[in-house]
């Protein structure tokens, strides 16, 4: 911003001072007057033709300042689930019968809000049970794109299922193949002593 030799404020400097000046408010009526005919005495000595504008108006009669437009609400980033994985060998028993599933839950038919709820519930009575491996059935949707059967591998990264999700894995064809999951029940925080 050049300043004239003449005019201490120029153009733009006149602007923000009107928009700041309307964000303010004196400490004394007194003052307020005052600093409001300086202002203006500053603005009337301009000669540009780029400032005559602003010289015929007074501080209080600018345009209100734009509304302030809040940024869109992004939700968090879920953190990822810090699990320990199923190993083979875990998983080669359960496919053969040799190790039980403690329990399971069937999604199908259900829509995402009370699928996501009711898998919520059924993993907290789970934990509560001491069950370590149950089975999640989300089926598979029509042509192996069904919702669940994407979302429900996402809920376990969210922050009120890993209290309850220590390891996730695919479930073999014994148990839906790609419709569902084993899912290995994090131990309680309230272990008997």
């Amino acid at each position: 911003m050049k300043k004239n030799s003449k005019n201490l404020l120029n153009r733009e400097d006149k602007h923000l001072w009107k928009r700041v000046a309307e964000t303010v408010t004196p400490n004394s009526e007194t003052r307020g007057k005052q600093l409001e005919r300086e202002m203006e005495k500053l603005m009337l000595s301009s000669t540009s033709a780029d400032d005559s504008f602003l010289a015929l108006n007074s501080i209080n009669s600018l345009p209100t300042r734009a509304p302030v437009v809040p940024e869109p609400y992004r939700p968090p980033v879920p953190k990822i689930l810090k699990s320990h994985p199923i190993e083979d060998r875990t998983l080669k028993r359960l496919a053969k019968g040799r190790q039980q599933i403690d329990s399971r839950i069937d999604l199908h038919g259900m829509t995402q809000d009370r699928a996501r709820f009711a898998l919520l519930d059924f993993l907290q009575m789970a934990q509560r049970a001491d069950h370590r491996m149950v089975l999640v059935i989300t089926g598979k949707g029509n042509e192996g794109k069904g919702v669940l059967r994407q979302q429900v591998p996402n809920w376990f990264n969210l922050p009120e299922f890993s209290p309850y999700v220590n390891g996730v894995k695919q479930a073999h064809l014994s148990h839906g193949g790609d419709g569902a999951l084993y899912v290995r029940v994090r131990k309680s925080g309230l272990a008997k002593r």
